[in-house]
């Protein structure tokens, strides 16, 4: 009896390590950044946008997926890596998150955030129309003047904003420290 607990025990060590080194294995579905949040449900938008011209598509076109089963610890600004489920088509796709981790975001020499910090604070009071749904384009530290640079892209429209954060005044107070550079 003993022995055959054992063995089990081995069985189960096994299929758990096999099934976690196939998933490191794999490279994950989507890296992005979490650019919505609900109470549930996330959306990723992909940091490297694909060209779909050549076949008379946009050139900057963003892969978003809804996920609806987020864990509470992923915010706005989040850069992930995440493996999912079957994917739901449409635009953007849906699909429940298998495996994820939160990519390391450091902070460029001379700025007091991280982009991950200053992305929440765009990202979250940024005034966004239901149909309205950005992507990340940028995001650049100008350590002369102690700002960030974010730029957006709606991807519906092709609308691209350009977002200057004042690292200096978030500091000081909680109010709003961005203001909208440009619109095209």
């Amino acid at each position: 009896m003993k022995r055959l607990i054992q063995l089990i025990y081995i069985i189960s060590l096994t299929i758990s390590l096999i099934s976690c080194s196939n998933q490191a294995d794999r490279a994950p579905d989507i890296t992005g950044y979490v650019v919505e949040k609900s109470e549930q449900n996330i959306l990723v938008s992909s940091v490297i946008p694909e060209d779909l011209s050549g076949n008379g598509g946009v050139s900057e076109f963003y892969q978003m997926i809804w996920f609806s089963n987020a864990p509470k610890e992923l915010n706005y600004g989040d850069k992930v890596d995440i493996w999912h489920k079957e994917l739901h088509e449409s635009y953007p796709a849906r699909s429940t998150i298998e495996h994820y981790t939160i990519c390391e975001s450091d902070s460029p020499e001379g700025a007091k955030m991280t982009e991950s910090e200053v992305l929440e604070q765009v990202l979250s009071q940024k005034d966004i129309q239901p149909s309205e749904l950005y992507a990340v384009r940028s995001t650049y530290f100008n350590k002369n003047k102690q700002t960030w640079i974010i730029t957006l892209v709606e991807i519906w429209t092709e609308e691209v904003v350009t977002i200057e954060y004042s690292e200096t005044d978030h500091l000081q107070s909680n109010s709003s420290n961005y203001m909208n550079l440009t619109s095209s």
